[in-house]
């Protein structure tokens, strides 16, 4: 038998590590090396307009600033890291303090390798004009990567605050949906077992028994259930027979139901017991209120895109059952709101030649 059930959401996701083989370690590393790629690529052709020093000479010597170039950009991405949960503010002024100091960093390593340790043929001392030249070039480039980091950061941080919203609405719409399940259960017990107490003071004792076993069975097939779960058309017609054969008992010769489901209808999911307060309505408002036969008909018909499923009796028309505004009703609508929104709707009606009629419409959505 085909059914869809609405899975529980987790109270928590499992925290993503930091490793290096994550999503995210892996998209640092690639803006890294996308990085150095780049620069070294700018300060070659730099190299190649205004110095005389062939490639062969000036490449190597790029290829381990750019080595060192890429540990000061780990040692950030650990730092910048460790303040995701900090204010944006206080992330730019690190990062910029960062590639300030990154800035200051590299040029002391170029100058330290190309005029200390291996000095460059033909090559003069540095002058403070030229360092801070060096120093302005590598902070503009510090900067750009600084910059694209924290909007990554920002970037991750939405998307968690995204699937933390998306969480805790799941879970609210989860709560809401048992909680407006549950309220049924009461109201639904409360009506049989006083319909079972009155078979027992009329000395109907065998059809109590009967009550209470059918009553014991429908309980165990439908309260036991998740309570978020949409259940094929024909499954909640079962359920719904199951229910007025209970009642059958009682009303004995006075109640005549009328099932009409055509099969293209009969696989749409519709949540677990949504037809439950209409059935009632119908028999506590219609059947209890007359002493004469009255029917209650259930049918349902495609319209389009939607399932229109309407429940109504020939029992009296009462002026109370006209505002369409009682607990079950109220029930009804609401889970119908937490389960398809404004996609779904109940009407109620007093039909003009006497009884109720309840009519639900929502989308056509089939189960596996």
């Amino acid at each position: 038998m085909a059914r869809s059930e609405i899975a529980a959401t987790p109270c928590s996701a499992p925290v993503e590590k930091t490793r290096w083989i994550s999503p995210r370690r892996r998209s640092a590393l690639l803006l890294i090396a996308a990085f150095w790629i780049f620069t070294f690529g700018m300060l070659s052709i730099r190299a190649a307009l205004v110095s005389d020093l062939p490639f062969n000479v000036i490449g190597p010597r790029r290829l381990v600033t750019a080595a060192f170039g890429t540990i000061l950009c780990l040692v950030m991405v650990r730092l910048l890291d460790r303040l995701r949960t900090r204010s944006f503010v206080v992330w730019v002024v690190c990062g910029m303090a960062g590639a300030i100091a990154m800035a200051f960093a590299l040029t002391s390593f170029a100058t330290l390798m190309n005029r200390v340790i291996a000095p460059l043929p033909g090559i003069g001392p540095l002058s403070i004009a030229d360092m801070a030249q060096w120093v302005l070039i590598w902070l503009g480039y510090c900067l750009a990567w600084t910059g694209t980091y924290l909007a990554l950061i920002y970037h991750w941080q939405v998307q968690d605050q995204r699937q933390h919203m998306s969480r805790m609405t799941s879970l609210a719409q989860e709560a809401q949906i048992a909680a407006l399940r549950y309220q049924v259960n009461p109201h639904f017990l409360f009506n049989t077992l006083n319909s079972i107490s009155s078979l027992v003071l009329d000395h109907r004792n065998a059809d109590a028994e009967v009550m209470l076993l059918n009553l014991s069975a429908f309980v165990r097939s439908t309260f036991d259930g998740d309570p978020q779960r949409l259940i094929p058309l024909h499954e909640e017609i079962e359920l719904q027979r199951f229910y007025l054969g209970i009642e059958q008992v009682r009303f004995s010769e006075r109640l005549r139901v009328i099932v009409d489901i055509p099969d293209a209808v009969a696989d749409t999911l519709v949540p677990a017991l949504i037809l439950q307060p209409l059935v009632e309505n119908a028999l506590r408002h219609g059947v209890e209120q007359s002493e004469a036969l009255t029917s209650i008909a259930i049918r349902a018909m495609q319209c389009g895109g939607n399932v229109q499923i309407v429940i109504e009796d020939d029992g009296v028309a009462l002026a109370s059952r006209t505002d369409g505004t009682g607990v079950g009703l109220r029930n009804v609508r609401d889970r119908l709101a937490v389960h398809f929104g404004d996609r779904a709707t109940l009407a109620t009606s007093v039909r003009p030649q006497g009884g109720f009629c309840s009519e639900i419409r929502l989308p056509i959505a089939m189960g596996a």
